[in-house]
Protein backbone atom coordinates (compact mmCIF):
# COMPACT_ATOMS: atom_id res chain seq x y z
CA UNK A 1 0.00 0.00 0.00
CA UNK A 2 1.03 3.43 -0.47
CA UNK A 3 2.51 5.50 2.59
CA UNK A 4 0.38 8.83 2.86
CA UNK A 5 2.46 10.08 6.27
CA UNK A 6 1.82 13.67 5.24
CA UNK A 7 4.23 15.55 7.69
CA UNK A 8 7.03 13.63 5.52
CA UNK A 9 6.11 15.57 2.52
CA UNK A 10 8.12 18.92 2.28
CA UNK A 11 6.22 21.96 1.96
CA UNK A 12 8.51 23.11 -0.60
CA UNK A 13 8.18 21.42 -4.14
CA UNK A 14 11.39 21.53 -5.34
CA UNK A 15 11.82 18.37 -2.58
CA UNK A 16 10.02 16.28 -4.18
CA UNK A 17 10.23 13.44 -6.16
CA UNK A 18 8.33 11.01 -8.06
CA UNK A 19 6.56 8.11 -6.27
CA UNK A 20 7.84 4.58 -7.51
CA UNK A 21 7.68 1.07 -6.21
CA UNK A 22 9.43 -1.28 -4.16
CA UNK A 23 12.71 -2.88 -5.13
CA UNK A 24 12.99 -6.31 -5.92
CA UNK A 25 10.12 -8.89 -5.50
CA UNK A 26 6.81 -7.49 -3.63
CA UNK A 27 2.95 -7.88 -3.87
CA UNK A 28 1.09 -5.80 -5.95
CA UNK A 29 -2.29 -4.76 -4.83
CA UNK A 30 -3.97 -3.48 -8.26
CA UNK A 31 -7.40 -2.86 -7.92
CA UNK A 32 -9.54 -1.96 -10.62
CA UNK A 33 -6.44 -1.16 -12.56
CA UNK A 34 -5.74 1.39 -15.53
CA UNK A 35 -2.84 0.32 -17.74
CA UNK A 36 -0.65 2.70 -19.69
CA UNK A 37 2.69 2.28 -22.22
CA UNK A 38 5.84 1.78 -20.02
CA UNK A 39 7.93 5.03 -21.51
CA UNK A 40 11.40 4.53 -21.40
CA UNK A 41 13.63 7.83 -21.02
CA UNK A 42 14.72 10.14 -17.92
CA UNK A 43 11.74 9.96 -15.41
CA UNK A 44 11.12 13.83 -13.91
CA UNK A 45 9.44 16.08 -12.23
CA UNK A 46 8.06 19.45 -13.98
CA UNK A 47 7.74 22.61 -12.27
CA UNK A 48 5.68 25.25 -13.87
CA UNK A 49 5.23 28.65 -12.45
CA UNK A 50 3.40 31.53 -14.15
CA UNK A 51 5.77 34.65 -14.59
CA UNK A 52 4.96 38.48 -14.38
CA UNK A 53 8.15 39.02 -16.71
CA UNK A 54 8.04 36.28 -19.02
CA UNK A 55 4.78 35.74 -21.41
CA UNK A 56 4.80 31.74 -20.88
CA UNK A 57 6.14 31.00 -17.46
CA UNK A 58 8.88 29.27 -16.32
CA UNK A 59 9.44 25.51 -16.35
CA UNK A 60 12.17 23.66 -13.78
CA UNK A 61 12.62 19.88 -14.87
CA UNK A 62 14.30 17.36 -11.73
CA UNK A 63 14.83 13.89 -12.16
CA UNK A 64 14.70 11.55 -9.23
CA UNK A 65 17.63 12.41 -8.17
CA UNK A 66 16.52 16.17 -7.71
CA UNK A 67 19.13 17.43 -10.68
CA UNK A 68 18.53 19.75 -13.53
CA UNK A 69 17.19 17.91 -16.87
CA UNK A 70 16.65 20.25 -19.12
CA UNK A 71 19.39 19.26 -20.80
CA UNK A 72 17.87 16.06 -22.00
CA UNK A 73 14.81 17.74 -23.76
CA UNK A 74 15.51 21.16 -24.31
CA UNK A 75 13.25 21.92 -27.13
CA UNK A 76 10.43 19.68 -25.55
CA UNK A 77 11.05 21.44 -22.00
CA UNK A 78 10.39 24.48 -24.22
CA UNK A 79 7.12 23.42 -25.82
CA UNK A 80 6.04 22.54 -22.18
CA UNK A 81 6.97 25.95 -20.96
CA UNK A 82 4.20 27.06 -23.51
CA UNK A 83 1.41 24.27 -22.75
CA UNK A 84 0.22 24.67 -19.33
CA UNK A 85 -2.97 26.01 -18.64
CA UNK A 86 -2.61 27.17 -14.87
CA UNK A 87 -0.64 29.80 -12.65
CA UNK A 88 1.30 26.72 -11.45
CA UNK A 89 1.85 23.21 -11.30
CA UNK A 90 4.02 20.09 -10.47
CA UNK A 91 3.83 17.14 -13.18
CA UNK A 92 5.14 13.60 -13.55
CA UNK A 93 6.35 12.73 -16.75
CA UNK A 94 9.23 11.34 -19.07
CA UNK A 95 11.69 12.61 -21.24
CA UNK A 96 11.37 10.47 -23.80
CA UNK A 97 12.13 9.90 -27.98
CA UNK A 98 9.43 6.98 -28.05
CA UNK A 99 6.74 9.72 -28.27
CA UNK A 100 8.27 10.46 -31.81
CA UNK A 101 10.15 8.16 -32.84
CA UNK A 102 8.87 6.96 -36.76
CA UNK A 103 10.34 6.01 -40.00
CA UNK A 104 9.83 8.06 -43.34
CA UNK A 105 9.62 11.39 -41.98
CA UNK A 106 6.33 9.88 -39.95
CA UNK A 107 6.29 10.55 -36.38
CA UNK A 108 4.18 7.90 -34.14
CA UNK A 109 0.96 9.03 -32.72
CA UNK A 110 0.51 7.24 -29.06
CA UNK A 111 -1.93 9.79 -27.73
CA UNK A 112 -5.73 10.01 -27.81
CA UNK A 113 -7.76 11.12 -30.57
CA UNK A 114 -10.43 12.04 -28.10
CA UNK A 115 -9.95 12.64 -24.42
CA UNK A 116 -8.36 9.18 -22.83
CA UNK A 117 -9.93 9.23 -19.35
CA UNK A 118 -13.88 10.23 -21.23
CA UNK A 119 -13.07 7.35 -23.21
CA UNK A 120 -12.48 4.89 -19.83
CA UNK A 121 -15.13 6.37 -17.83
CA UNK A 122 -17.74 6.47 -20.84
CA UNK A 123 -16.21 4.36 -23.31
CA UNK A 124 -14.90 1.12 -20.78
CA UNK A 125 -12.88 -1.28 -22.84
CA UNK A 126 -13.79 -0.40 -25.84
CA UNK A 127 -11.37 2.72 -25.98
CA UNK A 128 -11.42 4.54 -29.02
CA UNK A 129 -7.38 5.37 -28.87
CA UNK A 130 -5.67 4.94 -31.69
CA UNK A 131 -1.97 4.24 -31.92
CA UNK A 132 -0.18 4.60 -35.91
CA UNK A 133 3.13 2.51 -36.00
CA UNK A 134 5.72 3.93 -37.96
CA UNK A 135 5.91 3.51 -41.97
CA UNK A 136 9.11 2.06 -42.95
CA UNK A 137 12.49 1.73 -40.68
CA UNK A 138 11.94 3.08 -37.08
CA UNK A 139 14.33 6.52 -37.45
CA UNK A 140 15.07 8.24 -33.38
CA UNK A 141 12.87 11.51 -32.87
CA UNK A 142 12.98 14.28 -30.93
CA UNK A 143 12.51 13.79 -27.20
CA UNK A 144 9.35 14.75 -25.82
CA UNK A 145 7.60 15.17 -22.40
CA UNK A 146 4.80 12.68 -21.90
CA UNK A 147 2.90 13.51 -18.95
CA UNK A 148 1.43 10.76 -16.56
CA UNK A 149 0.40 11.94 -13.45
CA UNK A 150 -0.77 15.68 -12.12
CA UNK A 151 0.78 16.31 -8.47
CA UNK A 152 -0.39 19.96 -7.72
CA UNK A 153 -2.27 22.71 -9.58
CA UNK A 154 -2.38 26.50 -8.87
CA UNK A 155 -1.17 25.93 -5.06
CA UNK A 156 -3.49 22.77 -4.38
CA UNK A 157 -1.79 19.44 -3.98
CA UNK A 158 -3.35 16.55 -5.16
CA UNK A 159 -1.88 13.91 -3.62
CA UNK A 160 -5.36 12.30 -1.73
CA UNK A 161 -7.25 12.62 -4.97
CA UNK A 162 -8.02 9.18 -6.69
CA UNK A 163 -5.61 8.66 -9.74
CA UNK A 164 -8.37 8.70 -12.34
CA UNK A 165 -9.58 12.11 -11.40
CA UNK A 166 -6.13 13.23 -11.27
CA UNK A 167 -5.35 12.19 -14.89
CA UNK A 168 -8.88 13.95 -15.97
CA UNK A 169 -7.55 17.19 -14.32
CA UNK A 170 -4.29 16.41 -15.65
CA UNK A 171 -5.51 16.73 -19.31
CA UNK A 172 -7.45 20.11 -18.54
CA UNK A 173 -3.89 21.20 -17.47
CA UNK A 174 -1.73 20.76 -20.81
CA UNK A 175 -2.22 22.22 -24.05
CA UNK A 176 -1.05 18.57 -26.15
CA UNK A 177 1.37 18.99 -29.23
CA UNK A 178 3.86 16.57 -31.03
CA UNK A 179 6.86 17.21 -28.05
CA UNK A 180 4.13 17.63 -25.30
CA UNK A 181 2.25 14.42 -25.11
CA UNK A 182 -0.25 12.92 -21.84
CA UNK A 183 0.63 9.23 -22.17
CA UNK A 184 -2.54 7.66 -23.13
CA UNK A 185 -4.40 5.07 -20.75
CA UNK A 186 -6.92 2.35 -21.43
CA UNK A 187 -8.71 -0.21 -19.53
CA UNK A 188 -8.66 -4.03 -19.20
CA UNK A 189 -8.88 -5.88 -21.42
CA UNK A 190 -5.82 -4.62 -23.48
CA UNK A 191 -4.56 -7.55 -25.66
CA UNK A 192 -6.06 -5.84 -28.50
CA UNK A 193 -3.52 -3.17 -28.22
CA UNK A 194 -0.55 -5.15 -28.25
CA UNK A 195 0.41 -5.26 -31.16
CA UNK A 196 0.06 -1.60 -31.72
CA UNK A 197 2.23 -0.64 -28.61
CA UNK A 198 4.96 -2.96 -30.11
CA UNK A 199 4.51 -1.31 -33.10
CA UNK A 200 5.40 1.98 -31.68
CA UNK A 201 8.37 0.95 -29.93
CA UNK A 202 6.89 0.26 -26.97
CA UNK A 203 7.84 -2.91 -24.91
CA UNK A 204 6.19 -3.07 -21.59
CA UNK A 205 3.04 -1.58 -19.55
CA UNK A 206 2.17 -0.03 -16.27
CA UNK A 207 -0.96 -1.14 -14.40
CA UNK A 208 -2.25 1.43 -11.95
CA UNK A 209 -5.10 1.34 -9.35
CA UNK A 210 -7.35 3.73 -10.46
CA UNK A 211 -8.03 4.80 -6.74
CA UNK A 212 -4.67 5.05 -5.81
CA UNK A 213 -3.15 7.88 -4.41
CA UNK A 214 0.43 9.93 -4.79
CA UNK A 215 3.48 10.16 -2.47
CA UNK A 216 6.50 12.20 -3.30
CA UNK A 217 9.22 10.19 -2.56
CA UNK A 218 7.53 7.35 -1.87
CA UNK A 219 6.05 3.68 -2.84
CA UNK A 220 3.67 2.01 -3.66
CA UNK A 221 2.05 -1.33 -4.05
CA UNK A 222 -0.63 0.17 -6.28
CA UNK A 223 1.43 0.18 -9.25
CA UNK A 224 2.47 -3.17 -11.10
CA UNK A 225 5.68 -2.79 -13.47
CA UNK A 226 5.32 -5.46 -16.55
CA UNK A 227 8.78 -5.52 -18.22
CA UNK A 228 7.21 -7.29 -21.52
CA UNK A 229 3.83 -7.46 -22.57
CA UNK A 230 2.27 -10.62 -23.83
CA UNK A 231 2.43 -11.65 -27.65
CA UNK A 232 -0.76 -12.09 -29.48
Amino acid sequence: MTDHSSDRISANPRDWRPQTMPRGRYQPQVINPIVEPLWSGVRVLAHFRDSGSDEWGTVEVFDEFGDDASGAAPLAVEHLRRSILASEAVIDGVLTEQATVGGEGTSVVVFAQSSPVKRLIIGGPESEIKFDPPKGAQRRGEAAFVAVDLLSIDGQTLFDVPLLERKRILEGVIEQSELVRVSPVVRPPVRQWFSSWRAAGLRGLMLKSTNSRYTPGGETTEWAKVERMPRG
